[in-house]
């Protein structure tokens, strides 16, 4: 493959009837990489998706920029429509035909539908829209879930998410072969960021969406969303902005620094309490938490706030009439979510769709300036031509859950670790960059230095790429659950129920069912990529009924304890005759990566088995 991929490079740089105009840094470059790839398999390239509830984007760079400056990062510049807006990152939105194939994503797909709508053609399509929460603590994911557009039409989820991943991927592909034609896509490392609150289910819903989207299984890392802000935070100075004086200073990580990192995102929250390492790697102190407390909280406020302004009938016919007003509308609130402050006073101004209040006049047989000055929103409202000025104190009013969501999981956090002395708070994410929530952080948590980069919504994108280049920066993650192996262990009386006691004529002996034997423990820290190994004698129900591999949010006594699921079997083959007394099966499970695999080696048979565990169901 090396020696492929520097004939292709090779081949842009020659002009073969004069040898002379060979780009020698170039041919340098790939003779350098060919070495690295054949010797430590190094991807020349690392391609980062990070896949967000509200917003998607990619990024980029090549191992050479990486190595001469590590945030050199490449990223794309969308358009979003008739108002010239530039930005990093697009909608996560997908338009299809009616026959159920794709047809755009992002910005093109919201300015499509736009039109479909205004011209009465939209009937048939599908849109979907900030569709990632599916994902989000659902226990009940599987492989066939449905997810509906926003007109209530059904698709399958796999399909809908691998559309956007396939999406974003080749628009990568197209810039990156700007850059340099004719790249081959087994030289990259591709890269897909995760809640790191997430479960199990849902990482393995990504792992098979991305593979359905064209990504090679042993080319794909899961990057956990705040160890990827963390690595970019680590290469640059961060901002720190003091709510006594308002003047900004700078902040380096240092080694030994122990801070939390709050990731606030369109739709999630991810904390978690990070340690920088002698050799610049990061310890993970505490297993991530958070919730659902992300930007479209906010967002849901303000849609709850104009249903009982307008009326849902009115905003859905402005919807079906012209989705373009629609999507403006909530346009420009985005831009007002981001620049109001806690201090704001006074009111803040909103242009308001003509054809809004032609609908609501025609629906009420009312004027809409005349209405509001009648009704209970006289006092916060005021309707001026087209400008709709809505009190400071009401539209602040709309960050107060997803604000108490994020301080409240933040206080929890830091309570249960007042030993480790965490000095600082690193905020990223989209939603970061309110100056309602840093505020109200700095308010809560006045010992904290809060810092942020100036980038704070691409800081997961960027520290994704950067950890493609160099995924072993992670050195350990403290375990979100406990895993183990179903066993049976000689009765005692004293910690075993008389339920689950059975005799074991094989070895004379009384024994219990049930019991659950831990490799590792919820809450226990494990370097990345350790393995634990048990060994256990075999049994004859091990080869017809299989072994089964459990999981739990606890540290359970018995498989049946109500936190503790099955994650699957493993069947072993067992010899003719069966085993004798003295044989030993070894179990060995691997921990700390984003694959979570166990291999079990039958030592008198000689027979070895490895699984990685379906963790969807059907």
């Amino acid at each position: 493959m090396g020696q492929m991929m520097i004939y292709k490079l090779y081949s842009h740089v020659f002009v073969y009837n004069d040898m002379e105009c060979v780009s020698v840094t170039l041919l340098t470059i790939c003779i350098l990489y060919v070495f690295q790839t054949m010797a430590f398999r190094t991807p020349l390239i690392s391609a980062a998706i990070d896949f967000g509830t509200t917003f998607s984007g990619y990024a980029f760079s090549f191992r050479h920029e990486y190595e001469r400056d590590p945030l050199q990062i490449s990223a794309n510049n969308w358009i979003a429509g008739g108002r010239t807006l530039v930005s990093l990152k697009t909608p996560s939105t997908i338009l299809l035909h009616s026959d159920g194939t794709f047809h755009s994503f992002g910005y093109d797909a919201e300015n499509k539908y736009s039109e479909l709508t205004e011209n009465e053609e939209h009937h048939g399509w599908l849109y979907f829209k900030r569709f990632k929460m599916l994902l989000h603590n659902n226990r009940e994911l599987r492989r066939s879930s449905m997810i509906q557009d926003i007109n209530g039409k059904k698709m399958s989820a796999m399909t809908i998410f691998s559309m956007a991943i396939r999406y974003l991927r080749e628009h990568l592909m197209e810039a990156i072969n700007r850059q340099m034609d004719g790249i081959d896509e087994e030289v990259i490392r591709w890269v897909l960021t995760v809640p790191a609150i997430w479960d199990d289910s849902a990482k393995q819903f990504m792992r098979e969406a991305a593979k359905e989207a064209g990504i090679a299984k042993d080319q794909l890392t899961l990057a956990l969303e705040p160890e990827a802000a963390s690595l970019y935070c680590m290469k640059q100075p961060m901002a720190k902005l003091s709510s006594v004086d308002r003047k900004t200073s700078f902040v380096e990580f240092e080694v030994g620094t122990k801070y939390m990192v709050i990731d606030i995102g369109g739709g999630t929250v991810d904390i978690t309490l990070h340690e920088i390492l002698p050799d610049r790697k990061i310890r993970e102190l505490q297993a991530a938490c958070g919730g659902s407390f992300g930007g479209t909280n906010v967002d849901s406020k303000f849609n709850q706030f104009l249903i009982k302004l307008f009326g849902n009938d009115v905003l859905t016919e402005l919807k079906v009439k012209c989705m373009q007003d629609y999507l403006d509308l909530f346009r420009d609130f985005e831009t007002k979510k981001r620049t109001i402050k806690p201090e704001s006073d006074g009111r803040v101004n909103f242009r308001l769709p003509f054809l809004l209040m032609e609908i609501y006049k025609n629906t009420t047989e009312e004027d809409l300036s005349e209405s509001i000055r009648n009704s209970s929103f006289s006092n916060t409202v005021i309707i001026r031509g087209d400008k709709m000025l809505i009190d400071a104190k009401i539209f602040k009013e709309f960050f107060k859950e997803a604000v108490d969501g994020v301080i409240t999981s933040a206080e929890k956090a830091i309570k249960t670790t007042k030993e480790l002395d965490i000095s600082k708070i690193l905020l990223v994410g989209g939603f970061s960059e309110s100056q309602m929530l840093q505020s109200a952080i700095r308010h809560h948590f006045p010992g904290k230095t809060v810092v942020s980069p100036g980038d704070a919504g691409l800081a997961v994108l960027k520290g994704a790429v950067l950890f493609g280049h160099q995924p072993d920066t992670i050195k350990s993650r403290v375990m979100k659950y406990s895993y183990g192996v179903e066993v049976n262990e000689v009765f005692d009386p004293d910690i075993h129920p008389d339920i689950y006691k059975f005799w074991q004529a094989r070895k004379s002996r009384w024994m219990c069912r049930n019991c659950f034997d831990p490799f590792v423990n919820a809450g226990d820290e494990v370097e990345v990529g350790s393995t634990v190994t048990r060994t256990y004698g075999p049994e004859e129900k091990d080869s017809t009924e299989g072994i089964g591999i459990y999981a739990s949010s606890q540290v359970p006594r018995f498989i049946t304890d109500s936190s503790c699921y099955r994650l699957g079997t493993m069947y072993i083959k067992m010899p003719n005759g069966g085993w004798p007394l003295d044989a030993t099966l070894e179990v060995e499970m691997k921990f700390g990566g984003t694959e979570f695999t166990v291999k079990m080696t039958d030592e008198w048979f000689g027979d070895s088995y490895t699984d990685s565990f379906d963790f969807l169901k059907k």
